[in-house]
């Protein structure tokens, strides 16, 4: 088995990527995750928060939480290619509520300021929450 490793080796060395195509790469990824928007899960949560209907427990705005910051993942790496311009200030926004972990007592305000920019950069990239 190492033999024939090596023999494969010689006869196709390994290149390393160069940084032009490990950026063509992460770009068309990108793209690709902008074209697949963000999952119906986060819409829901999404609507749950912003309509306000009911009351969040702390669990509920927890589990929340967790979905909004994996949206502010996506929507971190797919602005620049969904966003007419970058919206600096809240993609900053985005990466300051992604960051915190608020007390059980402040998770449900908190859900409520995410929910806000996370909507906020839907709205810069084309998409209603």
């Amino acid at each position: 088995m190492a033999i024939a490793h090596t023999n494969c080796r010689l006869a196709h060395p390994c290149h390393p990527a160069s940084e032009g195509t490990l950026r063509r790469i992460i770009t068309a990824l990108s793209r690709s995750l902008a074209d697949d928007g963000l999952s119906d899960t986060v819409y829901e949560a999404l609507n749950e928060v912003l309509d306000g209907e009911r009351q969040l427990t702390e669990n509920e705005a927890r589990q929340i939480a967790d979905i909004f910051r994996g949206a502010a993942r996506q929507l971190m790496h797919t602005a620049p290619q969904r966003a007419t311009y970058y919206p600096t200030d809240t993609m900053r926004r985005l990466r300051a509520l992604h960051a915190e972990w608020p007390s059980p007592e402040r998770a449900v305000p908190y859900v409520r300021r995410f929910a806000v920019t996370i909507s906020t950069a839907l709205d810069h990239m084309g998409d209603e929450a």
